[in-house]
């Protein structure tokens, strides 16, 4: 491949990789905005505005220690631009399919099933390192348990102190409930928007490594920080009702302000820590587990739609192999014209 036809590839690349960003952005809305306006506590509109901005901002300033990881998954050297173009193609396709079926799944799991499926193709075992894609998996299969129990648990002593402070604390549960919300958006910037910072400065290294960014992937650029954590924030703004509307059908009771409260508290810790060990996880996994975990502690086990429940679990368990198997045969048909 010549250097043009490289550059030219690169761009695409880098395109693909905000809208990525971007669809990410409206897939993932649900996870702040979701038990916030079901709830009532805010209006649609103004939900999604301030989860848009306050993705932006987590994108932008918590740091990039997730986006090393992403780098990491392929091994230094073969992580070609046809390999990239595979990885984005196979996850924006899963991503949007899913959103238009109003099925919640992870864009986590879609980058790393894709990472997988094209290191696979391009280079077999040694085309990813096993023992960073065990680091992701581990954490995107237990924070979802984490997201249930801890939920639980608050949602259970959030209704005895709401029972014993009385009126006092019902009327500042919906602004309570406003700020987890936003601790939510920031803590998914913070971990989301970083993902695609990783995979944007992969095409940087493999494409225009001789305009200044041979060292993208050991020092994220400032400027692929910007564009990530605006695309993530556009997308959030533009695109999210369809999800909400299935997030909030999780649990057959009405969504309370104490629900609510629990659910986005406990996603945005769980989000801020991974953030802050370097780890991606799933906000779509958590917060829906989280749901569920804080429906079970305040109405028990009868309060969930067991039937969509079951539905999303079958697109969790999906997505990873379906995204690795769509990059590993999109890197062969590509790797066939470019090389």
């Amino acid at each position: 491949m010549g250097p043009e036809t490289l550059m030219i590839l690169g761009g695409f690349c880098l395109i693909l990789a905000v809208a990525f960003d971007f669809v990410n952005g409206f897939h993932d809305t649900a996870n702040a905005c979701a038990t916030v306006i079901h709830s009532g506590a805010m209006k649609p509109r103004a939900a999604v505005v301030m989860s848009g901005v306050l993705n932006f901002l987590g994108a932008a300033t918590v740091g990039t220690s997730v986006a090393m990881f992403i780098t990491k998954i392929i091994p230094e050297g073969k992580a070609s631009v046809v390999l990239i173009a595979s990885v984005l193609l196979a996850g924006l396709f899963w991503n949007i399919l899913t959103w238009w079926k109003k099925l919640p799944v992870s864009s986590t799991h879609c980058l790393i099933g894709s990472l997988v499926g094209a290191g696979l193709a391009a280079g077999g075992i040694e085309g990813i390192k096993f023992h960073e894609i065990e680091k992701a998996i581990v954490s995107l299969f237990v924070s979802p348990v984490i997201g249930f129990a801890i939920a639980f648990g608050l949602a259970w002593l959030m209704a005895k102190l709401v029972a014993r402070w009385g009126k006092s604390s019902e009327k500042a549960l919906p602004w309570i409930q406003i700020a987890s919300s936003g601790a939510v958006s920031f803590a998914h910037g913070s971990n989301d928007g970083q993902k695609t910072m990783g995979i944007m400065a992969m095409i940087l290294a493999a494409s225009f490594a001789g305009h200044g960014y041979a060292d993208a992937t050991k020092h994220i650029p400032f400027e692929v920080v910007l564009v990530a954590a605006a695309a993530i924030g556009l997308g959030t703004m533009i695109g999210g009702g369809r999800i909400i509307e299935t997030v909030g059908k999780m649990s057959l009771k009405p969504i309370e302000p104490v629900h609510g409260c629990a659910a986005e508290a406990t996603t945005a810790i769980t989000v801020f820590a991974a953030s802050a060990v370097g780890v991606p996880v799933s906000t779509t996994h958590v917060l829906n587990s989280a749901v569920v975990g804080s429906a079970y502690a305040l109405h028990g086990s009868g309060s969930a739609d067991k039937k969509l429940i079951s539905t999303i679990v079958k697109g969790w368990v999906l997505t990873f192999p379906v995204t690795a198997a769509l990059a590993f045969v999109t890197y062969l048909a590509l790797n066939a014209v470019f090389n």
